[in-house]
Parts: C-alpha cells; structure tokens; sequence
C-alpha cells in the first residue's frame, strides 16, 4: 500500500482519541476518526509532491522540496449503519463529511510536514454520482490542484471497490 498510496500520516488524536482529545481541550469525539462514528477513515496515506506553488524559503535545499501541488491523500473509508438515511443508503451528509475531513487533511500536508489546525475550509462544492449503500466500503483521495498564496485548492473523490467508478466528488478551497 506505502508504494502505492505513499507513507502513513501519523496522527495523535487518532491513536488514542479519546485521551488525547479529552487532554488536549476537545470537548467531544472526532467525526471521522472515532472508532464509534457513522462513517470512519481509520488512517491515511500520503504522496508529496514535489514542492510546486510553495515558497522556496520554505526549503533550505532545492533537494528538500516537497509538498504542495499534486501531493495526494488516500484512505480506506467505511459506511456503518448508523449512516444510513435512505433504506440501505448512507446519508449524503456522512459523504460530505468524508471528504470534508480529507481535504482538510490533505491541506494540512500542502508544505510537506503535516500541521494539523492549521487552516479552515472555506468553500466545498460535492456533487453526487450515485448512492453509497450501508457496509461500504470506499477509497478517498484527495490531492492538491492549486496554491494561492494561503488558500490550498483540493480536488476529492469517493472511489467504489477502487475501480475509479466514483460516487462523490468534491473541490473546495482551504485557507491558512
């Protein structure tokens, strides 16, 4: 999977969340992240790029360039029951918020090192290709298109079975 998806973005909270959130000031458990949520990414995997819409001061060396535009976020994503809506569906909230979390989290690696809280979405536009059924399970993607200064462009998809048949597709704006 590392070969193909990149290597595992390691995330405290999401090791141990209910300690690390309780901890740390959160008041409730993560959405996504959380053992008991509805719909649950249980880790991702990153692919920098190369460093492209970055600053050059943001590199002592040209050789350290990472980061930026094309670095890609994938996860395994699971639906349980309690997303359900329609009979045998997943609400379409539990979609968005899926990759709501996925373009966060890919922006939080747009400079190469991952800093999480750092920034906000500020825009997401979905659209719907087909229904999820309960029990899914799906990949999410999510990668940089763009950077502007502080706002990070991400480009998102819900994958079915991997086959690049997509359910969900999503762009948004996220800014520093």
């Amino acid at each position: 999977i590392e070969e193909r998806w990149g290597e595992p973005l390691i995330v405290s909270e999401w090791q141990n969340d209910d300690q690390y959130r309780s901890k740390n000031g959160w008041q409730g458990r993560d959405l996504i992240h959380d053992k008991h949520s509805p719909v649950r990414i249980t880790e991702y995997y990153v692919k920098y790029g190369e460093g492209q819409g970055l600053p050059a001061a943001l590199f002592e060396k040209e050789e350290d360039r990472k980061g930026g535009v094309g670095t890609t976020l994938t996860g395994i994503c699971t639906f349980t029951s309690r997303a359900e809506s329609h009979k045998g569906y997943c609400h379409g909230g539990s979609m968005c918020s899926v990759l709501d979390d996925a373009i966060g989290w890919c922006a939080f690696v747009a400079t190469g090192n991952c800093l999480p809280w750092s920034g906000f979405t500020v825009q997401i536009n979905t659209q719907l290709k087909k229904p999820i059924g309960v029990g899914s399970i799906l990949v999410v993607q999510a990668s940089i298109t763009k950077i502007e200064r502080r706002k990070v462009f991400v480009q998102a998809t819900l994958i079915s079975d991997y086959s690049s048949s997509l359910s969900f597709s999503s762009s948004s704006s996220f800014s520093s």
